[in-house]
């Protein structure tokens, strides 16, 4: 591909061989499509703080930051035909689907670079089920805003 980054190129080659990714070069950018069974759940990223860190039961997996107007935390999952309206999601969770296509490094955007939170491993390459993250997402806030002296008796409240 003339043009095309020898960086970019590697990068793809890399994700096809090592995940089975389905990734394409658009201009400076390399592009993950959300395709076969994989999604994206994403987060506002403020300040290094982002709700998946804040959450205990969040299983395991790759996890993208990807610069812009907020930064966002992207892990990718399983989407295991999950079905889920955007009024369901917690506030500020996206869920992206097929036929959405995420950024992945080494993509740099007016903005920055996006980079690994959490980088994908060759030997575990399995991803966590989007229902359950999602869920895991959901507790947090559900159990604030109805249990509020239930989670303060559990020193929950800092």
């Amino acid at each position: 591909m003339d043009g095309v980054s020898p960086k970019l190129l590697a990068a793809a080659q890399f994700y096809k061989a090592n995940f089975a990714w389905d990734v394409e070069i658009q201009g400076n950018s390399l592009l993950l499509c959300l395709s076969g069974g994989m999604a994206a759940v994403s987060v506002p990223f403020r300040g290094g703080e982002h709700l998946f860190a804040a959450t205990a039961a969040l299983p395991r997996g790759p996890m993208l930051l990807v610069p812009g107007a907020p930064f966002r935390a992207f892990a990718l999952v399983e989407s295991d035909d999950c079905v889920v309206s955007d009024e369901e999601l917690p506030k500020g969770v996206l869920f992206h689907r097929s036929p959405t296509k995420a950024l992945l490094p080494p993509t740099v955007t007016s903005r920055g670079a996006v980079q690994w939170l959490r980088e994908p491993s060759p030997k575990d390459r399995w991803l966590p089920v989007a229902s359950g993250v999602i869920a895991a997402l959901s507790r947090p806030q559900w159990r604030s805003h109805r249990y509020p002296l239930i989670r303060a008796a559990r020193g929950e409240f800092s």
